[in-house]
């Protein structure tokens, strides 16, 4: 999932102080670590009595926000004239390094221990192994349905340089607001696209199947609505744009996340459909996942824009949260395997102690297993993504004296502490 989407001290701008981007990184961890905890109560508390606890549907949503905001951001620096134009070879290899090893490794593993999960023939094992299984109607495999948004995210991988190229090429035809407000309309160009095709699959009658409802266009919204908030944070810094109003709410100590919950209310009222894994109308699904949208950018916002000391950021770059967000990919792979198996092998009780004997459980075996994916996988095979042998193929850097250029994670300083240390998780 977009999980697989880390954050570093290059996705933080290098000219605002140290304090205010370790900041940012463990909130917008902690949101990550937020997101993949979500996703577990959902397919956890789904198979109990408790199937109204969770927001549906925000887990995935909220991933696919962040990505876009994350991976379009130096996109909106290049396109305001901000910095270098990003190079593709070096994104190519950070993605790919980024969300296939793990990802192998638990397909592999889940292959070995779950019979009914194996990919079916050779061009089934293809499919599953590129994550391009969504675009074939293939025999549900309960433990992996999961990964359909890893596939989702792959084809955001593909399309973002190009779209983004487009974008930046229209805009840098301007100068100053009109560049900002060119990329904005033609990143804003996503929602009609979502909205077309989302009622596209339904007058089609194909939101039943795990193909067309799950492609990019269906999700574009999303990633859209993070590469705008890249976008304003970027024009705020270089002040093309105050933003004063927003920058107030998002400081709000109350404001954001008295109409958060007033959001998750309207997204779990009878508005939005039954609770649990039963069919909804078209309505209530669009009710659902704009609102899951709507959350969060809004929380994303309060990350970007707000203080560290509203009650939201001091939340979410809590020590266990941030830790929660690091391993966030590795819980995401692991998690619907194991409830699988547990399903299989272990009889748990009714009622509030089943489903907390279940959140043990799960949680007790995902974030090992998380934890020890992320140190024995997702840091090797990173840290082998920026040997120097592949220099030639990541493209020469933004220039020195560019105050907007990415810094590295090796450019802290030896005196950092320990805390700001442990708030810096792998790279994008």
């Amino acid at each position: 999932m977009v999980a697989s989407t880390a954050v570093e001290w290059e996705d933080t701008p290098a000219d605002e102080a140290r304090a205010r981007r370790a900041a940012e990184i463990a909130s917008l961890t902690g949101l990550r670590g937020f997101a993949a905890l979500m996703v577990v109560l959902i397919h956890t508390s789904g198979r109990t009595t408790f199937d109204w606890l969770g927001l549906p549907t925000y887990g995935p949503v909220s991933l696919f926000v962040l990505s876009g905001f994350l991976l379009y951001r130096p996109w909106a620096r290049w396109s305001l004239r901000l910095a270098d134009r990003p190079a593709l070879g070096r994104f190519a290899i950070r993605r790919v390094t980024r969300i296939f090893p793990a990802y192998w490794v638990v397909l592999l593993a889940v292959a070995l221990v779950i019979p009914a999960a194996r990919p079916d023939g050779v061009e089934g094992w293809l499919r599953a192994l590129s994550l391009t299984w969504i675009y074939e109607v293939e025999p549900t495999r309960a433990a992996l349905l999961h990964t359909w948004s890893l596939a989702t995210e792959v084809s955001w991988y593909v399309a973002l340089p190009v779209m983004a190229w487009v974008t930046g090429r229209l805009a840098r035809r301007g100068s100053g607001t009109a560049s900002l407000w060119t990329c904005a309309a033609l990143i804003s160009l996503a929602l009609p696209i979502s909205i077309g095709w989302r009622l596209w699959t339904a007058e089609a009658d194909l939101t039943g199947q795990l193909l067309y409802p799950y492609w990019l266009p269906s999700f574009l919204f999303c990633f859209a609505g993070g590469a705008l908030v890249a976008l304003l944070a970027e024009a705020q810094r270089a002040r093309l744009v105050p933003l004063s109003g927003l920058v107030r709410f998002c400081a709000d100590r109350w404001a954001p996340l008295v109409l958060t919950l007033a959001l998750v209310a309207l997204a779990t009222s009878s508005l939005g459909g039954p609770s649990g894994f039963v069919p909804v109308t078209f309505g209530e699904d669009q009710l659902r996942t704009f609102t899951a949208a709507s959350i969060a950018c809004l929380l994303l916002c309060v990350v970007v824009f707000g203080p560290p000391q509203v009650p939201t950021n001091q939340l979410l770059s809590r020590r266990w949260f941030v830790a929660i967000g690091r391993w966030s990919y590795g819980i995401y792979l692991w998690h619907l395997p194991v409830i699988v198996i547990l399903e299989r092998d272990i009889t748990f009780p009714d009622g509030v102690l089943g489903l907390l004997w279940r959140l043990v459980w799960v949680l007790g075996i995902s974030i090992p297993l998380g934890a020890a994916t992320y140190a024995w996988v997702e840091r090797p095979t990173i840290a082998w993504s920026r040997r120097p042998h592949l220099a030639g193929f990541r493209g020469r850097r933004a220039p020195a004296g560019d105050q907007s250029a990415s810094s590295s994670t090796s450019a802290q300083p030896a005196t950092a502490g320990p805390a700001t240390q442990r708030n810096t998780s792998p790279e994008a």
